[in-house]
Order: structure tokens, then C-alpha cells, then sequence
């Protein structure tokens, strides 16, 4: 276990393995106002994640008013008990004084992790984040509370297809008068106008947020590049975000009557509610198509990290298993919906890059449990042969970095998987060749 008795911001846990009843497993994460344990809770026999507040902070005159607002984020995440949301289980100080609460232990990973990992989502993923998010905003803001930190790095994508919000710690309860005017907190690419300009703030601050978080899944690039105090108040001034680079019609229909919209500099101008936002969304992928299916080349369109890989190398791709022959049989609605479950997670354990492994939670074998319900089912054929696609990349990638051990291991572990697959072994022999 890391010695977490001292971090590099100066925290110091008095016991480094306990805090109050809470056994100390790691370090989940540092920012500028404190650590995030990952603990267990031997009571209930649980993992948790434990948010302190670095010491440091606490000192001097401001540390009363920090105190207060991480007692309010406890209190205010505390009331909301939603899907999509990371759960508070309790507030408490240890002996000294430090204060810290205890958090729902998530896996998952940031949507700014995938993000900056190069990838760039489909519409229909990004629609499924998008959806997810707002109905947690919605539920908070029918409570009284508003998130105002929403970004990439505050979403996290679950291995069961499940989006939570986490870090309510600027939440503004609509009674409380600690936030003053004139305060600016928050990420800067993502705050709204009247949250750059420390004037009071509402429900559509969030939707704001949400808006430039959408448009930066379907571009890879932020809408409000820059930090600076200077670029906060450029672009205030200059237009807003009038063009998105997509050459698919059904993206800049949803560019046009969703996302302008929800980046009004003028809060009045924005959608009224996140339910609002939402039906806006889901009408500007149904008006005039068909509601987009399973992307199954969402592959193709993301940016990976590594080298290139020819048609010629790509052209080799074989299904796993041919569909079979004879007459469909009819699914029940019960096995339709099993299957659309299975496809989704499948897609959401690809973007997560668990394609072949862990066995029992990765891409392949989720659309495998789909198979076995309806082998025919195209979607989950192609999402197989994407698998094997991706496989080739990273392979590829792998090689061009120097790293053939980990290339070798990884081919080798997809053989066995696909041992039919002409691009893998072309790849096998073209490493024997180069030894």
C-alpha cells in the first residue's frame, strides 16, 4: 500500500491506514482542495471513497468559510438520491478537527480521461451521456440544488452503462448565502457567462455547462479554449460558438437547434429546464430520420493514439462465427430488450478500451451474451469485427513505439480469441519476419 501518511500538497493523516472508522486502501485522486481516499467501511463491509480537505487550507480566515462550504457540499449531495449520481453516506470530523465525508466508491472512468485520450464519441453516445446528465440535473434542481461545476472531469462512465455525477462542492443550495457575488469558482471552460462574471446563478448555469460538454464529445475540442482571466472575458465579448466541424447532417441538426441554444450568452435564452434540453435533444435526432441506431463504426471516427494501419491490413477482418442459415426466430420484446442492454454495454465497455479483457466485463464478451440470444444480431457481429479492428490499431500502435513485448502479448492473447482472423496472424508473421 503507498504511504499516505504525507502527500506532496502537505495533507497529513494522522493514522495513514484509518480515518474514524474507515480503513485506508489508496489514493484516489488530489486537487487543489484536498484527497480522495479510496477506504472501506468494515461495518458494512463496503468499499468508499473518503473527500478531505488539505489542512493548509484551513488555517487562516478563510479556512472558517472553505469549512462551511464543504459542509454544505455533504449537506447538499446528501439530499439528492439519484441513479446518476454519486451518493454522500455521511459527514463527520475526525478528533482534530479535519473535516471529511464519505462517497458511493465508483468505477468507472472521467469522461475527461476518455476525452484526452484521444477519443470523440458518437452522436449516440454522447446523446446517452448527454440524457443521463440532465436527468440527474433536472432531479437537482427540482431539489433546490445547482451543481455549477458540470464538466468532463465531474462524469463518470460506469462498466454497466450507467453515467454519474460527481462533485457537488460548489453546489449552491437555493437558501444559502455563503457563495457571494463577485466569486468566481468553477473550471473556466465551462463556466456560463453570468458565472464568469460572479453575477447570481441558476439551473440554466448548469445547462450551460451540459452544452459545452456535449459539443465537446462530438469535436474532441473544447468549445471555450483557455483559462486565463483574459480568455474568460474575450470571449464574452466576441460571438459564441457558430460552427461545429461534422459533415453529418443529423450532428449539426443537433448543433443548430440544441446546442446554440443551450450556449446562449443570455441566460433567458437558454432552455428553461433540463427536461427541456432533453426533449429538445431526443426531437432533433427523431425530426425527419430515423432515431439513430447502435453506432457501429463509432470506431472510425474516434482519433486513437499510435501509428496508422492500411486498407490492406484491414481488409483481413473475419466475423467470429458466420450467422446461421434458416428462418429467423421470432424474439420476444423480454430478449429484444436483453439484447439492446447487452449492445449498449458492450459499446460503453469499447470506449473504455476493455475489449477482450477482463474476461466477464469487456466489449467482446458482452456482445457474446448478445449472440447467444439472437446470433444473427448484426450489431453485435459488427461490434465483434470493430473489436478486431481496434485489436490490429493497437497492435500496430504498440509496434511503432518500441513496445513489441506488450504487441506480442496483446496479439497473442486475441489469437486465441480470433484464431481465424487473417489480419492477426499476417501481424504474427510480419513480427516473426522483423526478429
Amino acid at each position: 500500500m503507498p504511504n499516505m501518511a504525507t502527500t506532496p500538497q502537505g495533507h497529513t493523516l494522522k493514522d495513514p491506514t484509518r480515518l474514524g472508522k474507515y480503513h485506508i486502501q489508496g489514493v484516489l485522486g488530489e486537487g487543489g482542495m484536498g484527497i480522495v481516499y479510496k477506504g472501506y467501511d468494515p461495518h458494512l463491509a463496503r468499499k468508499v471513497a473518503i473527500k478531505t480537505i488539505h489542512r493548509s487550507l484551513l488555517r487562516d480566515k478563510s479556512g472558517d468559510e472553505l469549512r462551511e462550504r464543504f459542509s454544505r457540499e455533504a449537506r447538499a449531495a446528501g439530499r439528492l438520491i439519484h441513479s446518476n449520481i454519486v451518493t454522500i453516506h455521511e459527514y463527520q470530523e475526525d478528533e482534530s478537527g479535519m473535516p471529511f465525508f464519505v462517497m458511493e466508491y465508483v468505477e468507472g472512468k472521467t469522461l475527461k480521461d476518455c476525452i484526452v485520450g484521444g477519443r470523440q464519441f458518437s452522436l449516440t453516445e454522447a446523446t446517452h451521456i448527454t440524457e443521463q446528465v440532465l436527468s440527474a440535473l433536472a432531479y437537482s434542481h427540482r431539489h433546490g440544488i445547482v451543481h455549477r461545476d458540470i464538466k468532463p472531469a465531474n462524469i463518470i462512465l460506469l462498466e454497466d452503462d450507467t453515467v454519474k455525477i460527481a462533485d457537488f462542492g460548489i453546489a449552491k443550495m437555493e437558501e444559502s448565502e455563503i457563495t457571494k457575488t463577485g466569486v468566481i469558482l468553477g473550471t473556466p471552460q465551462y463556466l456560463s457567462p453570468e458565472q464568469c462574471l460572479g453575477k447570481p446563478t441558476d439551473a440554466r448555469s448548469d445547462l450551460y455547462s451540459t452544452g459545452a460538454v456535449l459539443y465537446e464529445m462530438l469535436t474532441g475540442h473544447k468549445a471555450f479554449p483557455g483559462t486565463s482571466v483574459t480568455a474568460i472575458f474575450s470571449r464574452l465579448q466576441d460571438d459564441h460558438v457558430t460552427t461545429l466541424d461534422s459533415d453529418d447532417p443529423l450532428v449539426q441538426r443537433v448543433f443548430k437547434n440544441v446546442i446554440i441554444k443551450a450556449l446562449a450568452r443570455e441566460p433567458d435564452d437558454r432552455f428553461s429546464s433540463a427536461a427541456a434540453f432533453s426533449a429538445a435533444l431526443r426531437e432533433s435526432i427523431g425530426r425527419g430520420t430515423k432515431p439513430p441506431q447502435t453506432d457501429t463504426k463509432a470506431g472510425n471516427k474516434w482519433v486513437w493514439v499510435g501509428g496508422s494501419l492500411g486498407i490492406a491490413l484491414l481488409a483481413g477482418v473475419f466475423y467470429l462465427s458466420e450467422p446461421p442459415s434458416g428462418p429467423a426466430v421470432p424474439l420476444s420484446k423480454a430478449q429484444q430488450q436483453k439484447i439492446a442492454k447487452h449492445l449498449k454495454v458492450a459499446k460503453l465497455h469499447f470506449t473504455m478500451g476493455y475489449l477482450i479483457a477482463p474476461e466477464s466485463r469487456s466489449a467482446y464478451h458482452t456482445y457474446k451474451l448478445a449472440l447467444a440470444i439472437d446470433p444473427r444480431n448484426k450489431d453485435a457481429l459488427a461490434g465483434i469485427d470493430e473489436i478486431q479492428q481496434k485489436i490490429g490499431i493497437q497492435v500496430r500502435s504498440l509496434l511503432d513505439s518500441g513496445k513489441a513485448e506488450a504487441a506480442r502479448n496483446l496479439l497473442a492473447a486475441a489469437q486465441q480469441i480470433f484464431p481465424k482472423n487473417r489480419m492477426l496472424r499476417d501481424l504474427k508473421n510480419e513480427m516473426g519476419n522483423s526478429q
